[in-house]
């Protein structure tokens, strides 16, 4: 009886080391329950996470003996579990692009004061790690999962899968009646696929893969471009001008107080009798990652491959001789990013958009360390009113009510709930406001020179016409995402030195334009001259009067408008 009893000891001990290691791989996931902001008021989404990543760490035991799947696992899921932890301990989001970028960035002396200074947690991590390992080693070497059991998870997972991804398909085509099942399906497919840079690890090695292929990806763009110029006349810029250029973020005209919006989304805005509104800007793309190459290059619609073979308005200011940054709340596009490395100085904020506490104002803060190091065109790109909503304000711009509030859910998307939608976008305009006025407010303290152009990248819809569309990025053409608002705000001491130009953007507010005329009319401001295509600036008594033009549609398909 002896040996048996030693042969069920080694057995239960085999059950324990692999019980212990399963927990292991599991504490990022577990800290993620308890600390991600987009799973923190709902239970459902906590079960759905949870049950997806025991799935997904377990798949590889259909296949794997049990000493070789947790080394593996502890190779590529657990070495790397303190930095998802960090993210969420820091951001209250799993691993981001933004935040690895930061850490691919930071110098390794940094890195190990980092670590010293925490030294506890460090020597906590090693220890877990030999004890991980220790235990993966010892665990007896047999396959995990009967063939049977292989067998019937091989048919059901894929099964499944493809019922969810019908189920999305036909979720997406009751908001966007307007397109074809295939591309439902492919907006469906790149939506789970996009849930995978949420999960650890592989958020981690989506993540760095995109990373390592953008790095290529920048250094093959600034080849293309750097030999490239304006032809700009370099000087010595002594007026202590300064250029800021804010990027917003899903803002309609309409829902501006300012522009005639019934509700009051811009009370601050009002107060400042150096502020012009622009009547009839049009964007021309309603997608970010269109619409914004062609605000920050001489391209358009209809030649956005331009964008890709120049350089972009803050490298014409630095030709001039002026110093640039470039401040982003956003994941930069490729583009977008060769030009922050090409700026002076830049800052990229590595929270995420789905993350609580992340608010524009932010910028604000870095902008005065810039202006401080002399620079004299900075551009800041906001989060402004990306959905979701109530992310982009804290409680106390929370006027209009009800909204959905932290508890929020993308299912909640529909005609339904226009109300409570409308309410949190118009909050969002509400500190879209604060922030705007928080900005000019400094700019005005300096007693210098000063112009802050804003316009947004596109606008949104909310089910407004027959069509029934919403958010933004559809396939046809709709006022609602392409009127946008652009403001200009310039202060006493520049209305000083540009009377003219002052008087003449007065006189322009009421002509219609497109999203072209911000590089013009910057380097126009700053009279840098030599680029400057009078038809196409807001200063110019030139401006030309736009009746029609190009705009990209949400499947980048180019389309022709006819403007009011």
């Amino acid at each position: 009886m002896q040996p048996k009893k030693s042969v069920m000891t080694d057995k239960t001990r085999n059950i324990i080391r692999k019980t212990v290691l399963f927990g292991l791989l599991l504490l990022p996931i577990v800290c993620a329950l308890y600390m991600a902001i987009d799973l923190e008021y709902s239970l459902l989404k906590k079960i759905a996470y949870l049950g997806v990543v025991v799935v997904l760490l377990a798949l590889p035991a259909l296949f794997l003996k049990a000493r070789t799947y947790f080394i593996i696992e502890g190779v590529f899921n657990f070495l790397f579990f303190p930095i998802d932890i960090a993210s969420l301990y820091l951001n209250g989001q799993s691993t981001s692009t933004a935040f690895l970028m930061n850490i691919f960035h930071t110098d390794w002396h940094e890195a190990v004061e980092l670590v010293l200074s925490v030294w506890p947690f460090a020597l906590c991590v090693v220890g877990l790690w030999v004890l991980y390992f220790v235990l993966a080693c010892r665990v007896e070497n047999r396959y995990l999962v009967k063939p049977l059991v292989r067998k019937i998870t091989l048919v059901a997972v894929p099964v499944l899968c493809a019922v969810g991804l019908l189920t999305m398909s036909l979720f997406l085509m009751r908001l966007h009646s307007e397109r074809t099942f295939k591309s439902t399906l492919d907006d469906a497919t790149g939506l789970v696929l996009m849930k995978f840079y949420k999960i650890y690890p592989y958020n981690l090695y989506l993540e760095t893969a995109d990373i390592i292929r953008d790095a290529r990806n920048q250094r093959q763009l600034q080849k293309q471009v750097a030999s490239f110029r304006f032809g700009i006349t370099p000087a010595q810029h002594n007026d202590d001008a300064v250029y800021i250029f804010v990027i917003g973020e899903a803002a309609r005209y309409d829902h501006l107080s300012i522009n005639g919006y019934g509700r009051e989304t811009t009370p601050l805005l009002a107060q400042y009798t150096n502020l012009i509104s622009f009547d009839s800007a049009f964007s021309q793309a309603n997608l970010t990652g269109y619409s914004v190459p062609l605000i920050l290059t001489r391209a358009t619609a209809d030649n956005s491959e331009l964008a890709y073979r120049e350089k972009s308005l803050p490298e014409a200011f630095q030709e001039a001789g002026y110093k640039t940054g470039f401040i982003s709340k956003q994941i930069p596009s490729r583009l977008t990013e060769r030009i922050m490395n090409a700026c002076d100085e830049s800052y990229l904020y590595y929270k995420g958009i789905d993350v609580e506490g992340n608010y524009d104002i932010d910028m604000v803060s870095k902008l005065k360390e810039y202006i401080a190091d002399s620079l004299q065109c900075v551009i800041l790109h906001s989060l402004g009113c990306h959905f979701r909503y109530e992310l982009r304000y804290p409680a106390e711009f929370s006027r209009f009510q009800p909204t959905f509030g932290k508890a929020f859910s993308y299912s909640l998307i529909s005609e339904e709930n226009k109300e409570q939608l409308v309410n949190a976008y118009d909050n969002a305009i509400l500190y879209t406001d604060y922030f705007l006025s928080e900005l000019i407010h400094y700019l005005d303290s300096l007693n210098r020179p000063a112009v802050m152009l804003y316009m947004a990248d596109h606008g949104e819809s909310f089910w407004d016409d027959e069509r029934k569309l919403s958010l933004h990025g559809s396939y046809q053409v709709s006022e609602y995402e392409y009127h946008v608002p652009l403001l200009v705000w310039y202060s006493d001491e520049y209305a000083a030195a540009h009377p003219d130009k002052t008087q003449v953007m007065r006189s322009n507010r009421f002509t219609p334009v497109t999203s072209d005329v911000v590089f013009y009319s910057l380097l126009d401001m700053a009279d840098i001259e030599e680029v400057v295509d009078s038809t196409r600036s807001i200063c110019s008594p030139a401006l030309m009067v736009y009746d029609s033009v190009y705009v990209l549609t949400g499947s980048g398909d180019k389309e022709l408008i006819q403007l009011r």
